[in-house]
């Protein structure tokens, strides 16, 4: 099939070549084929129904309900209002082939294939040292069908393979970004579409997010002016801004950014979190799980199903019974502040308490909760459960500043210039970001928080002890 009818003649990207579609919040229409139904009828897929997108977030936001397999939907369509758009540049048109259009909607449709209850929770673990799984990772196994309970009648890779004609190894690489050593020009621009600064997952999941949980921000920005202003950088193989798109982009940036000060990082969301991670870090140390063995069950179980398997494997008073039967949904009671640090307070010593928990390894980090913990409880004069106290430091993995190119096609001389260079707000972003919304907290129990806020020099003893004074 000739290069130059691809995106013209693929039924996923016609408006008129649909029997079916399916409603998804918020008022959107993805459009089905025969080939993307098999892939959503699929056991693997449709496990995805049964985890939640958010985590514990509907403790503090009653409507984050929504899942994996309602994202993973949008995402589908997300991609095809990207291909759509970069439809109508020529480079584009007549280079990219029929495979190279199916091979990243399927990854738009597939990028989520291998969440499990609590995943981002879980590999925060991963990231201190704890032998957990990449989402990711299990996402391309389920694809080439590693795991008989989830492979069906025949595996996603062999859907891919025969209804798709797309090679299945290539559909996980554009997913994960793991290219390999030498990438090809156009596998690096569709992986741009999957994953970057502003791509399918981020247009979709802000959004969606915004919906449910009831708040505005994620929607905030000009989808359709910034869909119409998609173009390519510089080097031709990552998406870009074409100029009249600048301010929709900004907007973009911003509303992440203000889903994660609002939701994603608001203090009590931390809160539950952070009980989430610290319940299962005590029970990975307490029970030595063959890793196969663990993931089994992640993959067989949702969100409230693994809470439950892992207080009913833990003793009483362990940490993870005594976690856990805060979160529970007839007895919440999630951690409260009684500390908080970041790197814009103005006293030295707080920054420098930020700065030497932030660095802390999770054996560190340990050792520094049992030392507050024994401080705290002489200073009131009562020992307190190992798993009362809690300090919550956000991913370490967000540093890095988000920028897309903005592209200014009829100028003389240079074109193309980082959107961070070019708008203050999203550079003021950036700083604010990692200065401010990435707090450290230490959470208590709330009845030993209500305590602690009683005692009196509270903050100087636990700077004391953090700083080692």
């Amino acid at each position: 099939m000739p290069h130059a009818s691809s995106f013209s003649s693929l039924p996923e990207l016609r408006a008129d070549a649909f029997a079916t579609t399916v409603r998804v919040p918020e008022l959107r229409n993805i459009a089905l084929t025969s080939r993307v139904e098999a892939i959503l009828d699929h056991p693997a897929f449709q496990r995805l129904r049964r985890i939640r997108m958010l985590g514990p977030t509907h403790l503090v936001y009653p409507g984050a309900v929504h899942t994996r397999f309602e994202h993973s939907l949008g995402v589908y369509g997300c991609t095809r209002w990207f291909l759509q758009s970069l439809g109508r540049l020529p480079q584009l048109a007549s280079s990219l082939s029929e495979e190279d259009l199916l091979s990243v909607l399927a990854a738009g449709l597939l990028h989520d294939i291998g969440h499990y209850p609590f995943a981002h929770s879980l590999e925060a673990l991963h990231l201190k040292g704890e032998d957990t799984p990449r989402h990711e990772e299990v996402g391309g196994r389920i694809i080439m069908g590693e795991f008989e309970a989830l492979r069906g009648h025949r595996t996603i890779a062999d859907i891919l393979k025969r209804d798709w004609g797309v090679n299945p190894e290539r559909v996980i690489a554009l997913c994960t970004g793991a290219l390999g050593e030498k990438p090809s020009q156009v596998d690096r621009l569709l992986h741009s579409i999957i994953s970057g600064t502003i791509d399918a997952d981020k247009m979709d999941y802000l959004e969606r997010d915004s919906h449910h949980i009831g708040v505005p921000y994620g929607r905030t920005y000009d989808r359709e002016r910034l869909l119409a202003n998609l173009t390519l950088n510089a080097r031709e193989d990552g998406l870009a801004i074409a100029a009249k798109g600048k301010v929709p982009a900004e907007m973009f940036v911003f509303s992440r950014y203000t889903m994660f000060s609002e939701v994603y990082w608001h203090h009590t969301v931390r809160a539950a979190s952070a009980m989430v991670e610290n319940a299962i870090a005590a029970f990975h140390s307490r029970t030595q799980l063959d890793p196969e063995d663990f993931l089994g069950t992640l993959l067989s179980c949702d969100d409230e199903q693994l809470l439950r398997w892992i207080f009913d494997q833990s003793p009483d008073p362990s940490a993870p019974r005594f976690l856990l039967g805060g979160l529970q949904t007839t007895r919440r009671r999630l951690y409260k502040r009684v500390a908080t640090y970041s790197r814009i307070y103005a006293e030295r010593d707080k920054q420098r308490a930020y700065e030497t928990i932030y660095a802390m390894e999770r054996a560190q980090l340990f050792d520094l909760t049992a030392r507050l913990s024994a401080r705290l409880g002489s200073a009131l004069g009562v020992p307190l459960h190992p798993a009362a106290l809690i300090i919550d430091i956000p991913p370490r993995d967000k540093d890095r500043i988000d920028t897309i190119d903005v592209v200014y096609p009829e100028v003389r001389g240079r074109r193309h210039y980082p959107l961070h260079e070019l708008s203050q707000v999203v550079a003021g972003i950036q700083d604010d970001f990692i200065a401010v919304v990435k707090k450290i907290r230490i959470f208590a129990e709330p009845t030993l928080a209500a305590r602690l806020r009683e005692l009196e020099g509270l903050d100087e003893l636990l700077l004391a002890e953090i700083l080692k004074r």
